[in-house]
């Protein structure tokens, strides 16, 4: 995609569009940082209307499952083959933030009862980064006709339920009745 298509799209010249942005590059990496801005706002405003871990769960899967389903799924692909050092930089920082923000909602978990005790949080981290990644980047699961909302649900749900105490998977599992309706 070229600044001229860019401009075309929106509507305004791209004088206009330079005016904003000094190229492409720059334009790409302010859109990341709007993008990367707004989800954390978003997390703050549900982690706040959370009344523990697994409603924040519930409602981060919600949030997340829109944000990844709208979401143009080759964007990072294309990003990383026509722009590698702009993604490089988005990759690590959207790492680094959902490694922190993983390992503050086990923490949280386990306080609250929810999750075991006796987990090794930084692979579980790390699982659930990389469960992620899959399904975002997957195109076997449209094959099957899965909505990646229906993906993440059966996945990263269940997960959690795994590792789970029982007054966690009661909580779950009426969770997945709920939403099975």
């Amino acid at each position: 995609m070229t600044m001229d298509d860019i401009a075309k799209e929106n509507g305004i010249s791209k004088r206009t569009l330079y005016e904003h942005f000094s190229d492409k590059s720059d334009l790409l990496e302010q859109s990341i940082n709007y993008f990367y801005k707004q989800m954390m706002e978003e997390a703050v405003k549900i982690e706040e209307s959370s009344n523990d871990i697994l409603d924040l769960l519930f409602k981060l899967h919600d949030t997340q499952s829109d944000v990844v389903i709208n979401l143009k799924i080759n964007f990072f692909k294309e990003l990383k083959r026509y722009h590698f050092p702009i993604y490089k930089n988005a990759y690590k920082k959207f790492s680094e933030y959902h490694q922190k923000k993983i390992m503050e909602y086990l923490t949280r978990g386990q306080k609250e009862g929810f999750l075991l005790e006796n987990l090794d949080k930084d692979l579980i981290c790390g699982i659930i980064i990389e469960i992620s990644n899959m399904i975002e980047g997957s195109e076997i699961f449209t094959k099957y006709r899965h909505s990646r909302r229906e993906l993440f649900r059966s996945v990263i749900i269940l997960y959690f339920r795994g590792i789970s105490t029982p007054k966690g998977i009661e909580i779950i599992d009426r969770f997945l009745e709920k939403t099975k309706r």
